[in-house]
């Protein structure tokens, strides 16, 4: 089967056949990110009020807006770099659905969810800074219903995306043990393109 072109100006561009180092620094980035985001999350909300749960909270915030750059870098990076065809061999065509949606949900939620979370922390009418360094401007009005809404829904989608990720990977440890193929290898730091073939 041929591999799907694409078009960049007037020049036809074929996939790459692996990923590239800069896409693997941002995707083990973005994990290292989600994964510092909701461990914060989940400790501050337990902690009583004080100055230090309020540097927590400021450095949750710092870090969802980081996640939310590094996935959008990632999203420009795939388009201008192309991504590898998806290995189909053994799976069936619900399960590269699934895939699809969950790597499209994945991106939604890393880039919507700090969006939602700056609305509720904004409508708080609390003062925001990105890791003690810089102001964070608030892009919404003070209010407490407004607050209560954002910050419940961003809750929400927390834990949508927890199992967004459940599923993410589920799906690549099965193609790894259970299928055998390289789609988890591929996207590992220390694997060379041999090891991945």
């Amino acid at each position: 089967m041929s591999r799907p072109q694409r078009m960049v100006g007037k020049r036809v561009r074929l996939p790459p056949e692996a990923y590239d180092p800069v896409a693997k620094t941002l995707h083990w980035l973005m994990a290292a990110a989600i994964v510092v985001m909701i461990g914060l999350g989940l400790f501050m909300v337990a902690q009583p009020p004080s100055l230090s749960t309020f540097r927590l909270f400021d450095l949750h915030k710092s870090t969802g807006l980081t996640l939310m750059v590094l996935a959008i870098l990632r999203l420009g990076w795939r388009w201008h770099r192309g991504a590898p065809e998806p290995l189909t061999q053994g799976t069936k065509r619900w399960e590269l659905w699934l895939a699809h949606v969950v790597h499209v949900l994945l991106y939604v939620l890393m880039i919507g969810i700090p969006i939602i979370g700056w609305i509720g922390a904004s409508a708080s009418g609390l003062p925001m800074t990105f890791f003690g360094i810089a102001p964070i401007p608030s892009i919404f009005p003070s209010g407490e219903m407004q607050q209560r809404f954002f910050l419940g829904l961003h809750d929400w989608l927390n834990w949508l995306l927890v199992f967004t990720l459940f599923l993410h990977v589920a799906g690549a440890l099965k193609r790894h043990f259970v299928l055998g193929d390289a789609t988890l290898r591929r996207m590992l730091p220390w694997t060379t393109r041999e090891q991945k073939e």
